[in-house]
């Protein structure tokens, strides 16, 4: 249960800082790239292709960094317009989710070096290569958790913009009212993730939906499946 060990949890969040200030800018840069790649100089224009994070920064999803381990940002903005095939749909929709699969990547070598160098990838004890090592796993487990998480089908999350790009023409209206019911889908959503945490047998429906993917991905790039705190999608 999140909170069941406060200290361990603030520990633990402290980590999350470095890491969401890597994985929030990146996942956008993923999907203005890939907006960018296929001709539409939106976001080359208003200025958003170069790291920064303040216009990245969506307040809910940096609030879900901390308390579900997942999250999103703030959007760049493109013109639809030019990404009107449903090929370019999909590329840009995966810009994000890969560009943090290539980060976690490149964390998970640097954590293999430094487990290998005799680091433990837990903040306790707080041996200066144990800290190093846990802010390293910290940013392997960010990125990815945010690849797969926005990955799912959820209308506002990548995996969503994939169903839509590939559907949308032959059924506008139902995208257009899920589009417009978006805030009641999540507020359902939360309710049912809150309500399966609290009541028996006590389910933690994110590790449950994220297990299917997270669990390959951690263990083809980790060699083990390892989740975090408040999130152990490794139930396979």
């Amino acid at each position: 249960m999140l909170f069941a060990d406060p200290a361990l949890w603030l520990i633990t969040a402290v980590f999350l800082v470095p890491a969401a200030v890597i994985a929030i800018p990146v996942h956008e840069l993923g999907h203005g790239f890939a907006a960018y790649w296929q001709g539409d100089p939106t976001p080359r224009n208003r200025g958003f292709l170069h790291p920064q994070l303040r216009p990245f920064i969506e307040p809910y999803g940096l609030v879900a960094v901390f308390l579900a381990n997942v999250g999103w940002g703030a959007p760049i903005p493109v013109n639809e317009y030019r990404l009107g095939g449903i090929l370019n749909r999909i590329v840009y929709a995966l810009g994000g989710p890969l560009a943090n699969l290539a980060v976690a990547a490149v964390a998970a070598f640097g954590v293999r070096l430094l487990e290998g160098a005799g680091a433990i990838a837990t903040p306790i004890p707080p041996s200066p290569i144990n800290v190093l090592g846990f802010a390293v796993f910290a940013i392997f487990f960010l990125n990815l958790s945010f690849a797969v998480f926005n990955l799912l089908p959820i209308p506002g999350l990548d995996g969503w913009r994939i169903i839509e790009g590939i559907f949308r023409n032959r059924n506008a209206r139902f995208f257009f009212d899920v589009s417009t019911r978006r805030r009641e889908i999540w507020v359902g959503v939360i309710l049912v993730l809150v309500l399966a945490s609290f009541l028996p047998p006590h389910i933690n429906l994110l590790d449950v939906v994220m297990a299917p993917l997270y669990h390959p991905l951690s263990a083809l790039l980790l060699g083990r499946c390892a989740g975090y705190v408040s999130l152990h999608p490794c139930l396979l």
